[in-house]
């Protein structure tokens, strides 16, 4: 098995600087750090760096090195300066993009450039052994000098840093290294080397752009430090490499590293092709997806754990759990997936497992469990997790407490009404995955009975009542009992003048009508409680208002709130998030949803995989190689929030290995 084609991002595409701007790479170190930038070099954001840093992983992340200065000098003095920043107020020093050839993915990110007659290839790859983000440099057609000069940042990866006197002014040289400790309390910079000259000359350069942070009406200027340049001399036809980590590497060790890293990817992507259709074409996106899938399972402890996305997303319970088993199960990775539920199971209050962990580490506050769903997703990842092969007994008490907590009422008002139904609703706080919060005001409440809480309490209920008696658990029936006033309750939801299922029932009774894709976890879960002729009819709602390429909208056209550019500072981008804006992670559903009404049959999955096939061409724009958080509703559906999302990518690989099981594969 081999790795999938490169990403190739032609010479045309470099040169344009706005355009090689907007494609972005991401190399992360299964810790939470990663090194991030665009395809010209630029950093476009704050959360760029090419050393990010977790402290306590995969939390508390630190841009140490933000990116370097580098040029080229020949022996007859020509001097090539290759970097490409965009400054206030929109000038772009140096031109080193317009001497690109080629940028590819191939699996990690490589730049050529054509200087005059000398070709100049340098690679950039996360090791992970020592945590060090490695560029390997190599020369042809004659020799050449390589000055690179660390601008560093040394701060939080939510803010920006101005020049200020409080930095260290210099670096230490030492044999074979430079040691640079920017502030106190932030880790050092260590830059290792095989040979090489390190020159002294520190000072601040000012105003770098980073236009991303301008869209979202953030901070988007910053000053970066840089305490010295390092040179090195390349003869034709030989490489060099630079080892940029915290603490002192082996640098000579940068080619065994590589062939460990490709080793390790192509086992990855042969998992990808391996639960894919026959279909080449699938096969590819397959693998292409199970490499990006890698880059969200992250250490946490001894065990893991799933961060949300790249690049400022912490790990989240809702997002993991339904990633799970799209990054974990269908790729084999059992043991990880195995870890994951135990680390949110350690952390269960209440019934309640986190919303999320705390960015900075520490305790899990209560405000941070707030999720009526997070908890019944966890349900269903522990039971398939079972179904391909995991132990579950030690995650038994935690799906116990979590059902009987939910019948007897636990904290934000979720608990079991008189008719089976799950309420939850408290002022101020959003519970649902539609989670937008400006301030005090939660943009999508759905305070009441929620139609895809609903679903997964009855899912869950199911499930647990098969694992109950799997565990020899008197339970099993009383979940079922539950599960059958459930279903019968479940009629409120039928809109019957439009054909599909109300979002919410409030408190006072009240059905609310708005056009939503919630219902569609109601159709696509492994046990519905809606009947199939309603099921159709929902799902050609669905399909013909909220159905978009490469993902479902949160909220129909036709609707006062609608709001179909998901654009602008917080204020306006939360007011769209869940009123229009559309999410791939909801084809999973969806796909989910057509195979129940529609059947398994040739027909039906060739429509199935004509949702996905989109996702192919998307890998090549905004993140290359992964799948967005969302895009606009409106045309020409414009990628947006970050460039790596775990549902994002999970779900696609979820329904890739569900196609491929109809097939007869393995």
């Amino acid at each position: 098995m081999t790795l999938p084609p490169p990403i190739i991002v032609p010479a045309a595409r470099l040169r344009d600087f706005p355009t090689g701007a907007g494609l972005e790479w991401l190399e992360p170190d299964g810790r939470g750090g990663y090194a991030s930038a665009t395809s010209v070099g630029a950093n476009t954001r704050c959360y760029h760096g090419l050393l990010v840093v977790a402290r306590r992983p995969p939390t508390d992340r630190v841009v140490l090195l933000s990116r370097f200065e580098e040029a080229l000098v020949t022996p007859t003095g020509d001097r090539y300066d290759l970097g490409a920043s965009l400054y206030d107020p929109g000038v772009v020093h140096p031109h080193g993009h317009r001497m690109l050839e080629e940028f590819r993915l191939d699996p990690w990110p490589i730049w050529r450039y054509r200087l005059g007659g000398l070709t100049l290839t340098k690679i950039l790859f996360v090791a992970r052994e020592p945590g060090a983000t490695v560029l390997i440099y190599r020369l042809e057609g004659g020799a050449g000098r390589l000055e690179l000069r660390p601008l560093v940042a040394g701060r939080d990866f939510h803010a920006v840093v101005r020049a200020n006197d409080e930095i260290a002014p210099a670096a230490r040289a030492e044999p074979g290294r430079v040691v640079y400790e920017p502030y106190p309390g932030v880790p050092g910079l260590v830059l290792s080397f095989e040979h090489g000259e390190w020159r002294g000359e520190g000072f601040w350069y000012y105003d770098f752009a980073y236009p991303r942070e301008t869209e979202r009406g953030l901070h988007d200027r910053e000053d970066l430090y840089s305490p010295g340049v390092l040179t090195a001399s390349i003869a034709a036809g030989e490489s060099w490499a630079l080892g940029c980590a915290t603490a002192p590497v082996e640098i000579e060790r940068a080619g065994e590293w590589l062939e460990r890293e490709r080793r390790r990817r192509t086992a990855i992507a042969a998992a990808g092709r391996r639960i894919a259709p026959a279909d080449p074409a699938a096969a590819t996106l397959a693998a292409r997806l199970a490499l990006a899938a890698d880059a969200f399972l992250v250490r946490r402890g001894a065990g893991w754990s799933i961060l949300a996305g790249y690049p400022w997303f912490a790990d989240w319970g809702r997002d993991a759990m339904i990633s799970l088993p799209g990054l974990c199960l269908a790729t084999g990775r059992l043991r990880e997936a195995g870890d994951v539920l135990v680390a949110f199971a350690e952390h269960l209050r209440d019934g309640l497992i986190p919303n999320r962990f705390p960015d900075y580490g520490g305790q899990v506050p209560l405000d941070h469990y707030n999720a009526a769903d997070a908890s019944l997703w966890f349900v269903e990842a522990v039971a398939a997790f079972g179904e391909a092969g995991g132990d579950v007994c030690g995650l038994w008490p935690a799906v116990r407490e979590i059902l009987e907590r939910y019948r007897l009422g636990t904290h934000f008002g979720i608990r079991m009404d008189d008719d089976g139904l799950i309420t939850q609703g408290e002022a101020g706080v959003q519970l649902t995955w539609m989670d937008a919060r400006v301030d005090d005001w939660v943009v999508t409440p759905r305070a009441g009975k929620a139609v895809e809480i609903n679903a997964l309490w009855y899912n869950a209920l199911r499930k647990a009542a098969r694992l109950a008696r799997a565990m020899g658990d008197d339970r099993g029936a009383t979940y079922d009992e539950i599960a059958h006033r459930v279903e019968e309750a479940f009629d409120a939801f039928w809109y019957a003048d439009g054909g599909y299922l109300y979002d919410v029932i409030d408190g006072s009774g009240r059905p609310d009508p708005t056009l939503r894709p919630n219902q569609l976890l109601a159709i696509s879960l492994p046990h519905s409680p809606v009947r199939r002729g309603r099921a159709a009819s929902a799902l050609a709602v669905v399909e013909r208002e909220l159905l978009v390429p490469l993902a479902v909208r949160t909220l129909a056209p036709g609707s006062p709130e609608y709001r179909g550019d998901y654009l602008g500072d917080r204020m306006a981008r939360d007011a769209a998030y869940h009123q229009g804006t559309a999410w791939p992670w909801l084809l999973g559903p969806f796909a989910s949803a057509y195979v129940r009404v529609h059947g398994d049959g040739p027909t039906a999955r060739r429509r199935v995989w004509a949702l996905l096939e989109p996702i192919t061409a998307h890998l090549h724009v905004y993140g290359l190689g992964h799948v967005a958080e969302v895009v606009s509703g409106d045309p020409p559906y414009r990628p947006g929030g970050c460039f790596a999302q775990a549902w994002s990518c999970a779900e696609p690989l979820r329904i890739l290995h569900t196609l491929g099981r109809l097939e007869g594969q393995p």
